[in-house]
């Protein structure tokens, strides 16, 4: 280590197979290396991560520092952007939108959206993200149920922007324990209603969030967001949140762990 220069190792995701994939053994490595000595401070996105790392290296040198949002990024006037017709026209045949974006991945709850697309026939379901891992296949293929791919960050906020809720419905387990997801900021600066799994501790944190355990909850809570999805008190609470998420602040408390020479 060059003198006068800190180690840091983010602690950012709980280390499984349904997120590393083969590079479990690597990742586990520089951990072991990390939790040994090797880091100044552990960076830990997630409670759980923090008391984890807590008992291996003590709380001096560790450090809570949760996912964040780029605010100035989802709040730009995205009008110029031509979406897909394809897009479009789902949009235009459903009154009542539900979003994701992120991975179609091994960790979200297929079992739960299925039962949901088929549940709630009038509701649109959109996902916007990369297959991973085959998840794809896994989700239903009713009319009302639109996956669109992969989408460029840059542009990505031009497509949410047009959810009326989002959810973000991981299974339960560690994963979703352990987990703190940056869609949750990038929800709140969207202003849009968030219904995430109950288990998913670093969402259910703040109280406006509405979480569910089961299908009959999920269903229950998603009508909920519905309710307050244009509520202007509560879009004002989604900006507040966001702010109080964005970068900068997230750069401000890691800061000192670089002090000026």
């Amino acid at each position: 280590m060059l003198e006068g220069n800190a180690m840091v190792y983010e602690y950012i995701d709980h280390i499984d197979p349904a997120i590393s994939g083969d590079n479990v053994q690597a990742l586990s490595r520089f951990k072991d290396m990390a939790f040994g000595g090797d880091a100044d401070y552990i960076v830990a996105s997630s409670k759980a991560l923090r008391e984890e790392a807590i008992e291996e290296v003590g709380a001096e040198k560790v450090v809570f520092i949760p996912n964040g949002v780029d605010c100035a990024h989802y709040r730009r006037d995205w009008s110029h952007v031509t979406l897909p017709e394809r897009y479009e026209q789902f949009l235009g045949k459903y009154q009542r939108i539900v979003g994701y974006f992120g991975a179609l991945a091994p960790w979200l709850w297929y079992e739960v959206l299925n039962e949901l697309a088929e549940r709630l026939p009038d509701h649109g379901f959109v996902y916007l993200g990369p297959d991973y891992y085959g998840g794809i296949e896994k989700l239903s293929k009713r009319d009302n149920v639109l996956w669109l791919g992969a989408i460029d960050y840059a542009v990505l906020p031009a497509y949410a922007q047009r959810f009326d809720i989002a959810i973000i419905p991981f299974e339960p387990g560690e994963i979703a324990r352990t987990t703190s997801p940056l869609k949750l900021f990038e929800y709140f600066a969207l202003e849009v209603p968030v219904v995430v799994t109950s288990a998913m501790d670093e969402c259910t944190c703040y109280p406006e969030v509405f979480s569910a355990a089961s299908l009959e909850e999920y269903l229950e809570q998603i009508e909920r967001a519905f309710l307050v999805k244009d509520d202007v008190q509560y879009r004002a609470r989604m900006r507040e949140l966001a702010d109080e998420n964005d970068w900068s602040a997230r750069a401000e408390k890691m800061a000192p762990l670089f002090p000026a020479k």
